[in-house]
């Protein structure tokens, strides 16, 4: 007869506590609450004439810290200048009819939107949207897809030349900054409107940016603007951040606008 073996009534007693136990902990950290989060809002907007304009497809930078504690970057980016895009294309042989394309949409590549059909061939057409989409034909096999993929023809400075530079200006400001809080900068690209949203934010007090003045049709502004974020339900529509080229006595916010260089023929 086979004789069968028990587990003492104590050791079942202290495995099922354990489990409660590990359960309970497992219960705990499940309904912990993640720290409360901000957010900005921000509109960026300029007065061009009478009427004013919302600022489109520009990038904006988070920078931990007060607009005092960020002095040395803030020094730095009102003494470095950069090229404007029609002086850049200028110098690198683009067509008057790509810079326009580009303006009209306020690209800094040609990566911002899609190539239209009425830019290969007609009055609107591009000479180097025309040469790629030549050049593509032979390697895509179908128009569409030539013309969907005509970027990957065009050399790099043509393609994304301006926005890299520009980039490599926004690295090279940042890293000899100073501030010691370049792995905490966060970005964010308005939007058609001159609105974008900078979420999941800890608070505290920040320095709002572009960093290299954008573009507005004759001139460049550059802002820097101090913005204190407090936790906040996501749900609730809150007062947006406006940066403009007007003085707003309720927005702590230094901007510099200057006129757009004449570009070498």
């Amino acid at each position: 007869m086979r004789s069968i073996m028990t587990v003492p009534a104590k050791n079942v007693v202290l495995v099922g506590a354990a489990i409660v136990c590990l359960l309970c902990s497992t219960a705990f950290v499940a309904q912990t609450p993640e720290a409360p989060r901000g957010v900005i809002r921000l509109k960026v907007k300029f007065k061009s004439g009478d009427a004013p304009k919302e600022l489109a497809r520009k990038r904006f930078f988070l920078i931990k810290g007060s607009l005092a504690d960020n002095k040395n970057l803030i020094e730095r980016i009102k003494q470095t200048s950069v090229i404007s895009r029609e002086c850049y294309y200028r110098s690198k042989g683009a067509s008057l009819a790509l810079i326009k394309w580009l303006t009209e949409n306020e690209c800094d590549s040609v990566y911002c939107r899609e190539v239209d059909e009425k830019y290969l061939s007609g009055s609107e057409a591009v000479p180097e949207f025309q040469a790629a989409f030549k050049q593509g034909l032979s390697e895509f096999k179908t128009p569409e897809l030539a013309r969907r993929w005509l970027t990957t023809n065009l050399s790099p400075d043509i393609r994304d030349g301006f926005y890299n530079e520009k980039q490599r200006i926004i690295n090279d400001l940042i890293a000899q900054s100073g501030s010691g809080n370049t792995t905490s900068i966060m970005s964010v690209m308005t939007d058609r409107k001159g609105t974008a949203y900078l979420t999941n934010i800890e608070p505290g007090t920040y320095t709002v940016s572009n960093i290299v003045g954008s573009e507005t049709g004759k001139t460049s502004i550059l802002w820097a603007c101090e913005k204190e974020v407090k936790a906040v339900n996501l749900a609730i529509a809150l007062r947006p951040l406006t940066l403009s080229n007007e003085k707003d006595p309720k927005v702590k916010c230094e901007f510099v606008e200057r006129p757009l260089p004449v570009c070498e023929k």
